[in-house]
């Protein structure tokens, strides 16, 4: 079945590369991207309200083909169910660890735009927000969430699920499949 999937979620620890490996999923497939943070996140890291988040999460999954990246469980319901295949990318904490903590570092520096307009900062790196903060709370509950999903493959019975244990995994999992034609 690896190669004709049209409808791709992928999930993965912060940090872990969700966004880079979906876009250039996305393009290798020929088909739409989305950013599940895109839609979260308004200018100045606000949250966007709940029903609106939802409703745009739904309409990017109700498109005929897709790359939706993201955690978000508040909207699952609205796209794991339209899903061909479900990848995640399960890495070891230390090298999410370490690109998160390069990552991030770089964007206080160049300040680069991210998630409509929001960028990272000093401030808000050393918070209780901070984004390290957040890999701290998240990286092992979503490890038990979706190794739980995994193993219960009924839950969304017309996904593969894919797990990606190493970047050489994803890289050889990306090559096998066909480009877009």
């Amino acid at each position: 079945m690896q190669g004709s999937y049209r409808r791709i979620v992928i999930v993965g620890a912060t940090g872990s590369g969700k966004t880079t490996f979906g876009r250039v999923l996305a393009t290798r497939l020929g088909v739409a991207f989305t950013d599940l943070d895109d839609l979260y996140w308004l200018p100045q890291w606000q949250a966007r309200a709940p029903e609106d988040f939802y409703a745009r999460a739904a309409a990017a999954a109700a498109g005929q083909d897709w790359v939706i990246c993201g955690n978000y469980s508040a909207v699952r319901p609205a796209v794991w169910p339209q899903a061909d295949a479900i990848v995640w990318l399960d890495y070891p904490f230390y090298l999410v660890f370490w690109r998160l903590l390069t990552r991030s570092l770089l964007r206080i520096f160049d300040k680069k735009l991210i998630c409509n307009g929001n960028t990272d900062s000093l401030r808000i790196f050393l918070s209780r927000k901070s984004i390290m903060v957040w890999l701290f709370r998240s990286y092992w509950k979503h490890r038990r969430g979706y190794g739980a999903i995994f193993a219960d493959t009924g839950l969304y019975p017309k996904a593969a699920y894919i797990r990606l244990e190493s970047p050489a995994a994803a890289e050889k999992w990306l090559s096998n499949l066909p480009a877009a034609g």
